[in-house]
């Protein structure tokens, strides 16, 4: 694999103080978020068991209780302000970083903040939906995009969040899990507009030279057994599409992926030994799953990233491997593109 010639050091050095900024900024929204979240839950059950409990106490302590009420709620209303206002702080500081970042290391590179996403790209990839058809089960947020030139085409990097939004029979579990997402799941998620989305990370593609006959999917080799919208939608492609497991002769490749097509022939001519071997050093770098697909002339790969893809020093702002990493995930496809070559 070749290796990048950029000064990820010195770049970090000339961003050092902006990234400092950028940690107190989350610090200050992080404690926010354990402030207000919690609070909004209290008053949640306060509204519905509040009143039985003012109804059986006498005159004065209701009229205690009422004043408590309304001075909490003010507090609360200036917390929710001052929140808000450090929330869009930070992100316009994110995307302010990012677009640097992104000139630096790409500099023939578009990036757009908020930039959309076709959901038929989505659709089309079968990482998310079971049918290439239909993406009517499919709702998805970009929260950043990066358009860069491959040759004669473009490569789009998208930090995206999808949600599937099929329909489910009523339990009681259905009737409180909203709850649970917007009042409980910030708390405790890595960032607050993640924790609506079953899966929040990188969603990118670009098209090729050549068309691909039938359709190529890899996935990590734990996904298939796991409970959850990924795995029903990989049996559901099973189910639909008539794919079938593909045995490669590469063990270190197979400790990482499991391969289905519709044909068999066709994926051993684009998962050459070669290509496995730059697939494995991707993932071992990577250090975090990755799925990707083959379908007509589009290569796509996803990769789920719960605290944010475009989003600078995503784990950490100490260090400059973090840059080295952002440069490596961004750069993926252009690495498979010239492979396929």
């Amino acid at each position: 694999m070749e290796q990048p010639t950029i000064d990820f050091k010195a770049l970090y050095q000339q961003m050092k103080q902006r990234l400092k900024h950028v940690r107190r900024l989350r610090r200050l929204v992080r404690c926010l978020i354990c402030i207000i979240y919690p609070t909004a839950l209290f008053w949640f059950a306060f509204c519905l068991f509040g009143g039985f409990l003012i109804d059986r106490s006498d005159y004065e302590t209701s009229v205690a209780t009422g004043q408590y009420v309304m001075i909490g709620f003010v507090i609360f209303c200036v917390l929710h302000y001052v929140f808000m206002k450090s929330l869009n702080a930070l992100n316009k500081q994110e995307n302010d970083m990012m677009n640097h970042m992104v000139s630096q290391m790409f500099p023939l590179a578009q990036y757009t903040p908020s930039g959309g996403i076709d959901v038929r790209e989505l659709s089309a990839s079968r990482l998310f939906s079971s049918s290439s058809v239909s993406h009517s089960s499919i709702s998805a947020t970009g929260y950043g995009r990066v358009d860069i030139p491959v040759g004669e085409q473009y490569m789009t990097i998208i930090d995206v969040g999808i949600t599937s939004v099929s329909q489910k029979d009523f339990s009681v579990w259905n009737f409180f899990e909203p709850l649970y997402q917007y009042l409980v799941r910030p708390i405790l998620g890595s960032r607050i507009e993640s924790t609506m989305h079953s899966f929040r990370g990188m969603f990118g593609y670009c098209r090729m030279s050549r068309t691909f006959k039938g359709y190529v999917m890899l996935l990590p080799d734990h996904l298939e057994n796991k409970v959850g919208y990924l795995a029903q939608t990989i049996q559901g492609f099973k189910r639909k599409n008539g794919a079938k497991f593909v045995h490669l002769e590469d063990p270190e490749f197979e400790q990482l992926f499991v391969v289905y097509a519709d044909d068999e022939v066709e994926a051993r001519m684009i998962l050459t030994p070669s290509m496995m071997r730059q697939l494995t050093q991707l993932r071992q770098y990577f250090k975090r799953d990755l799925m990707l697909s083959f379908s007509g002339n589009t290569f796509y790969y996803a990769s789920d990233t719960l605290d944010g893809f475009l989003r600078p020093g995503r784990k950490s702002l100490s260090n400059e491997h973090l840059l080295e990493q952002l440069y490596r995930e961004i750069d993926f496809c252009r690495t498979v593109e010239k492979e396929l070559k």
